[in-house]
């Protein structure tokens, strides 16, 4: 089988089903080798990004979690090594095409506090602010217009 019949099998089982991690798995190291998922584009893209987030998506940390727990919630546990790369998989082809999960999208009333960041790193600057009425955290990668040009181009060339 081929890396994208394994994904077509995939999209069509239960994500509940016991072979859901063992067909990932598959999917993985297929795609090792052959490279089918990070040339992905547009829809198809989307749906395979859409898909990885989902199937490794955990409560909130307040959430006491069981096995019964990730199994109702079509989850693969964390302990398990196919979490983990398809964790690592998620983050290549999203760092690959510049995309995130619709998981990752905050929404609502998002509001930085202050005149400058509390604190900085290499790539980012950390701002408090509010999110739900509640304080938050807010990391803003810092973007260049540099960065804004390649990331076009890379766009156009693909």
């Amino acid at each position: 089988m081929s890396a994208s019949q394994v994904l077509q099998y995939l999209y069509s089982l239960d994500t509940s089903s016991p072979n859901l991690s063992r067909y990932l798995y598959c999917l993985i190291q297929l795609d090792e080798e052959e490279k089918y998922l990070s040339g992905l584009q547009g829809s198809e893209l989307y749906q395979v990004v859409e898909f990885l987030d989902r199937v490794r998506t955990l409560p909130p940390a307040f959430f006491p979690v069981t096995e019964q727990i990730l199994q109702a919630l079509d989850a693969i546990p964390p302990t398990d090594d196919v979490y983990r790369q398809g964790l690592h998989k998620l983050q290549a082809i999203c760092g690959r095409n510049t995309t995130l999960p619709s998981s990752h999208n905050v929404s609502g009333d998002l509001v930085t506090l202050g005149d400058c960041p509390i604190a900085n790193g290499g790539f980012a600057d950390v701002w408090e602010g509010t999110h739900g009425g509640g304080k938050v955290c807010i990391k803003c990668p810092r973007v260049y217009k540099e960065d804004l040009k390649a990331i076009t181009q890379v766009r156009v060339q693909h």
